[in-house]
């Protein structure tokens, strides 16, 4: 019966589970990759040290920007829901070559992304027992509780994101928590201070320092698109879910940065002499309790690595169902969930965590670097939606809908990008933008020779054929 059921899975090559998501849950995956307790644990200390006091002021600009983006991946995605999301949308626009050469440049970023997140998981847990004096190797919890979550994605979406959105409640209470508590009770007033353009460090140029920090924090927003399939009225859902989800990351963000400044006085010395400023809040005013921001990071992370499994799968997934990547890779188990994908991101993603954390002599700096590098195609795969939105023919968009807003989706995606590729960058992080055009260029022939096998690619990728859109509506 088992057998039977996998192999008519992997015909259909749906992902059609007994219980679709409903938006809520939808909501609750994507704000769960977005991680906002490692945001906040690891993204704030970076961009205090680029911009300050006026950081809070730095991250609304960054909202803007992410808003814009959202805004041209919902275009598509209110008409065409797939669990291919970007990737598929960009090869409606740009034709076969360009969406087969995109997914490869895709995947390639989340493997590396997900390596991110698995030694984050692992190193964050040895850490946080090395406070209690158990001692264990970054390596062995990356390993074992990798291949659990591994274990939980494959089991079921519905399982795997309510797990995932249970671990995003319990680190949200606990941040807003402690931002109310130092409200509250502030060492020194509350100030408009932090939203005051004068406070940012260095100015413009601060800002052009703090900004692509800042990007980063709303990396995932699009999570929910991946899910449109196994979602409950993806074409309503799938937009909503997008944009409320930045919309409450970006208040998010703001209220606890600006009660993180608050509690170090409006201080910028202090602030950016600061190794982990919420931390630091939190021990001075929780006290004893403190042990529950470690707690909270440690759920961040959970629940981020369950979200980034689940949404980057998908993606894969919907590429090897319409020929682009070997199509034994859209195996699907009988919990309806991309199987073959999933399997092949969490093996990688183990492996280059490893690889990476042995090779940067501490995890810290593996994480460092699989996160820079993994960000470079999810950021070239951003600035290509906002250009579809300009090349696919849609007559119902304004002239500012269709245009102006792409444009500047654009120019806020090119700032974070060049501040990763710009020359003078330290060894081995300037390798980094070579190893991402190498994979750009290897991405073009690959697909190049896949259109000459099989023309029927771009075909099926402007149809839609093998997308599910038909289950998914």
């Amino acid at each position: 019966m088992m057998g039977n059921q996998a192999t008519e899975a992997m015909s259909t090559g749906q992902l059609t589970p007994a219980k679709k998501l409903s938006l809520f849950d939808a909501i609750g995956s994507t704000l769960a990759q977005m991680a906002p307790a490692a945001a906040i644990y690891y993204g704030l200390p970076v961009i205090f040290i680029a911009t300050g006091i006026g950081s809070p002021l730095t991250i609304l600009l960054s909202a803007i920007a992410i808003i814009i983006v959202g805004l041209s991946l919902t275009r598509f995605s209110a008409k065409h829901p797939s669990s291919g999301s970007l990737i598929k949308y960009i090869g409606m626009a740009f034709g076969g070559l360009t969406g087969t050469a995109a997914s490869i440049v895709f995947i390639v970023g989340t493997v590396f992304l997900a390596g991110s997140a698995f030694i984050e998981l692992g190193g964050w847990t040895s850490d946080s027992l090395a406070l209690y004096g158990i001692h264990v190797h970054w390596a062995i919890p990356t390993v074992v509780l990798g291949l659990l979550i591994w274990g939980l994605t494959i089991i079921g979406i519905d399982r795997s994101t309510k797990i995932a959105t249970i671990a995003l409640v319990i680190e949200v209470l606990v941040l807003v928590g402690v931002s109310v508590y130092v409200l509250l009770d502030p060492p020194a007033g509350l100030s408009l201070k932090p939203f005051a353009p004068s406070s940012i460090t260095g100015g413009l140029a601060g800002i052009g320092l703090g900004f692509p920090l800042a990007i980063y924090l709303f990396i995932g927003f699009e999570n929910s698109a991946a899910l449109a399939e196994e979602t409950q009225n993806p074409k309503r859902n799938t937009k909503r879910a997008v944009l409320i989800s930045i919309a409450v990351m970006t208040v998010f963000y703001l209220f606890v940065s600006y009660a993180v400044v608050t509690g170090f006085s409006n201080d910028n010395e202090s602030l950016i002499k600061s190794s982990n400023p919420f931390i630091e809040v939190a021990d001075r005013y929780l006290g004893r309790f403190a042990f529950l921001a470690v707690i909270a990071g440690f759920t961040s992370i959970v629940g981020m690595t369950i979200a980034c499994l689940n949404g980057f799968s998908r993606v894969a997934f919907n590429s090897a169902r319409e020929g682009l990547i070997p199509a034994k890779l859209s195996f699907v188990s009988k919990w309806r969930t991309p199987a073959g994908t999933l399997s092949l991101i969490s093996g990688l993603g183990i492996a280059f965590a490893l690889l990476f954390g042995f090779a940067g002599g501490a995890w810290v700096t593996g994480f460092g670097y699989l996160g820079t590098i993994g960000t470079i195609p999810l950021l070239i795969i951003y600035a290509l939606l906002n250009i579809a939105v300009i090349i696919y023919p849609n007559k119902d968009l304004t002239i500012i809908q269709r245009y102006v807003l792409p444009v500047l989706g654009v120019i806020s995606i090119a700032l974070p990008l060049w501040a990763m590729v710009q020359p003078g960058q330290p060894k081995p992080v300037s390798y980094f933008p070579w190893i991402i055009a190498a994979v750009v260029v290897i991405s073009l022939i690959y697909a190049w020779v896949q259109m000459k096998r099989d023309p029927s690619i771009a075909q099926r990728i402007i149809s839609g054929t093998g997308s599910g859109e038909e289950t998914a509506a």
